[in-house]
């Protein structure tokens, strides 16, 4: 794991809570109180919500509130929502947050909002909740909030408010920063309850992203496959009995994680959580689970530690983001075509990822591109149809296009992550302006991911592919790549198929998964903008797939 400082410490830890967050809720995972199946109108809030001490000086817990309707249901609707505090009056503090001051009123142990309401989920006022001066570690009660609206009736909701509790700190576990492939660690894990209560039972939550497996093997784990493409292994492993304030506990025997075939740079997340049916319920979510075969994990008491007064979630997740020894071969493809003067020819451009390990540029909670497909027009030619999710520059980058045509230069972002057998199809269509012969120009793949290109890709021979408009000679110049036969194409430049493609630009058309802008079938897309200082891209990797094209007018 590597060293991180405070901000890009925080980056991390919010990154690996809003992962574990939106793999639950993206799962059908329950985020708060039991819900009914069918679709309806309904208020959801937190299952629980545990409190700081007075006097506690770090930031006090996430709370917050949805109204929820059915699908297509989106018309602006006047909702009154009233929280019922009167259990928790005695020894909670409860106001109204500046935020929702024009919506919220307190009058007694109520309070009433006013809101309307458009979309499928709308967030909504809550109270401010604070732990009030002479409350005692672990009272308790539930506010309750109920909905109403014209025409309609809303299901209510509550939670559980308690003052303290158990605060689970994950402890860093050792293991190697650079993994062979096919190598088996055992991870001890550990934690420290730093909070005011004891834990009832804990839950091991283990995420793993594509390059790694969880070997089946601990009895008290479930273990599941995510639909991915990035996070892609989950195990969720339970211990119970209490586990005392100020106590560290560790695993009386490892936790088996492998370094697979597509790893280069990884990211284990392990999260510790009481276990409660709402936090169960939520992790769980819709997935279909495996017991693990071997014996059961057991956590032993190791020792004390100097107990905190708070509850502080930032510290219930650790990562470990190892660079395996392993490689990926990007590969860019190349094209021929040929026509007169005043015809439109299409070269299908492209690129793809021989493999065998994935990249990805999300590691370290600072998501960012891992390159770019670039393609210098040949001389000659003018672009008229530009391959999707490409973007023109001048030949000296200072001039943007957009993705308008005329450019001598396009762009085309690979994304956030390649995956190990990406393909992607990038068809351009030019209008060949003066007679010409051997007009080639090139295509390449370049990489901003750590340390460049060269760092995960160590077979330059593809690094970069010729793009000919009327060759003389046949194909094959030892330019590299590979060949392909074609047929003609016409003014609007279709596509054969058969590039690769990662995560980065969309194009017309993929096969395999991609992580950005390069298109993808049965994958989420993250756009990446590439201003033209990112346009300059270090590294690359390009290659020559030949195919004959006879243009016309």
């Amino acid at each position: 794991m590597r060293e991180d400082g405070g901000r890009r410490t925080l980056r991390r830890l919010t990154g690996g809570l809003a992962a574990l967050g939106a793999m639950a809720a993206a799962l059908g995972g329950a985020a708060g109180t039991a819900r009914a199946e069918e679709p309806g109108y309904r208020v959801t809030l937190e299952a629980e919500l545990g409190l700081p001490l007075p006097g506690s000086t770090l930031q006090q817990p996430w709370f917050h509130a949805a109204l929820e309707r059915p699908a297509g249901d989106t018309a602006a609707r006047e909702y009154v929502l009233t929280y019922d505090f009167a259990e928790i009056a005695s020894f909670v503090d409860v106001s109204v947050r500046a935020v929702d001051a024009r919506f919220c009123s307190i009058a007694g142990t109520t309070m009433t909002c006013r809101h309307t309401v458009e979309g499928e989920i709308a967030s909504v006022g809550v109270p401010e909740l604070l732990a009030a001066q002479g409350s005692r570690n672990g009272q308790s009660g539930r506010l309750k909030v109920s909905a109403a609206s014209e025409g309609i009736t809303v299901e209510g909701s509550s939670t559980l408010v308690r003052v303290g509790g158990p605060d689970l700190a994950a402890v860093r576990v050792p293991l190697k920063d650079n993994p062979s492939v096919g190598e088996v660690q055992n991870p001890r894990y550990s934690f420290v309850n730093k909070g005011t209560l004891p834990a009832a039972g804990v839950l091991l939550a283990l995420t793993g992203t594509r390059g790694l497996e969880l070997p089946r093997t601990a009895g008290n784990c479930e273990y599941a496959d995510l639909p991915g493409p990035e996070q892609t292994v989950f195990a969720l492993c339970s211990f119970p009995g209490a586990y005392e304030p100020g106590a560290t506990y560790r695993a009386d025997r490892g936790i088996a994680v492998r370094t697979g075939t597509r790893a280069y740079v990884d990211r284990l997340s392990y999260r510790f959580v009481e276990d409660t049916p709402a936090e169960r319920a939520k992790l769980r979510g819709t997935l279909s689970f495996t017991q693990g075969t071997g014996p059961a994990v057991v956590m032993e008491k190791t020792g004390a530690s100097a107990r905190s007064t708070d509850l502080y979630i930032w510290d219930n997740t650790g990562w470990w983001e190892p660079t395996a020894r392993n490689t990926a071969d990007f590969q860019a493809v190349g094209d021929t075509a040929a026509g007169a003067k005043g015809e439109h020819v299409t070269v299908d451009l492209g690129f793809r990822n021989n493999g065998p390990a994935w990249v990805t540029g999300t590691s370290g909670g600072d998501p960012r591109s891992v390159g770019a497909v670039e393609f210098l027009v040949p001389p000659g030619t003018r672009v008229t149809t530009v391959a999707e999710g490409c973007d023109g520059y001048s030949a000296d980058r200072r001039k943007y296009y957009g993705s308008k045509p005329g450019a001598p230069l396009y762009v085309c972002g690979q994304g956030t992550f390649v995956l190990e057998d990406a393909r992607a199809d990038l068809p351009f269509v030019l209008l060949i302006e003066k007679d010409v012969e051997n007009a080639e120009g090139r295509i390449k793949v370049t990489s901003t991911y750590y340390g460049g290109h060269g760092e995960h890709d160590k077979k330059p021979s593809n690094d970069s592919a010729a793009v000919v408009v009327n060759p003389v000679d046949e194909p094959g110049d030892g330019s590299g790549g590979s060949t392909a036969g074609g047929t003609s194409s016409g003014g609007s430049g279709g596509s054969d198929g058969g590039a690769a493609a990662s995560g980065g630009a969309s194009s017309g058309g993929s096969t395999g998964a991609a992580g950005g802008d390069l298109a993808s079938t049965g994958s989420p897309v993250l756009p990446v903008a590439l201003g033209a200082a990112a346009a300059v891209l270090a590294g690359g990797v390009l290659v020559t797939v030949v195919r004959r094209r006879r243009g016309t007018v």
